[in-house]
């Protein structure tokens, strides 16, 4: 069905909308069967688990994972020819460079051999044992999604709810095994007031809660998943000072 949300121009380049337009836009579709509950995210568990939704629902195990069967199916003496060659080439190119400032063939001859051997060593080397392709520690890669995809939550600026269904192992064919079960979410911020913990003015609005992020997976879709989703933001918008939501 066509939206009846009511758009309010703004100066900070956003859509604004009523908070009580909300919950009459969103009533107009029922979920078909309801298998998932939506939580607020106020633990960083469950906050890592949206981090692997966002991340094609791959999380930290996941992508090194991934990585180590990347470094497996590599052809190693092939990379470690390919090193090789890329590592005379940086000789090579450093010896005109030599010769390009000074004009001393000799010099430029030496070092193109010393850069030269030195990296192509180097790179076959590397190549050649598999450590070209990285692999990443747990830490490093929970971090990495961390900054990627959950930053402003992790940091608390940002509030967030998300959907999750049970037997995350086995349904939909163990799709979000590694989200633990979550199927969308939703982030939004207070901004423009003295409660919030985002300092920065947007614009002149009010005090408003401004939705940044909103997604579901295609698997579950047209549901009303993104319907609650919306709402369990309306019903935070309540518990502050923000008088619109804006997106």
């Amino acid at each position: 069905p066509a939206s009846s949300l009511n758009a309010i121009p703004s100066t900070a380049g956003t859509t604004a909308l009523n908070v009580a337009d909300v919950a009459s836009a969103s009533s107009q579709r029922a979920p078909v069967v309801r298998n998932w509950e939506v939580e607020k995210l106020d633990r960083d568990d469950a906050i890592m688990d949206v981090a692997s939704y966002r991340n094609n629902r791959t999380g930290p195990k996941g992508v090194i994972a991934k990585q180590l069967a990347k470094r497996e199916a590599q052809d190693n003496t092939g990379a470690a020819v390919r090193g090789g060659v890329t590592g005379l080439a940086l000789g090579a190119a450093y010896g005109y460079l030599t010769y390009t400032g000074n004009g001393d063939v000799q010099e430029a001859l030496v070092n193109t051999a010393a850069l030269g051997g030195i990296m192509a060593t180097l790179l076959a080397g590397n190549s050649l044992s598999g450590r070209n392709v990285y692999v990443s520690t747990l830490d490093d890669a929970t971090n990495r999604l961390k900054v990627d995809f959950v930053e402003g939550l992790m940091a608390r600026q940002d509030v967030g709810f998300a959907a999750r269904i049970d037997d995350a192992d086995t349904a939909y064919g163990g799709r979000f095994s590694e989200t633990n079960g979550v199927v969308g979410a939703i982030d939004c911020q207070l901004r423009n007031c003295e409660a919030s913990e985002n300092v920065k003015i947007y614009g002149a609005l009010p005090p408003h809660i401004h939705i940044k992020n909103l997604a579901v997976d295609q698997k579950c879709r047209r549901m009303g998943i993104a319907r609650e989703l919306v709402q369990a933001v309306e019903e935070y918008a309540k518990t502050t000072d923000a008088e619109l939501i804006t997106l």
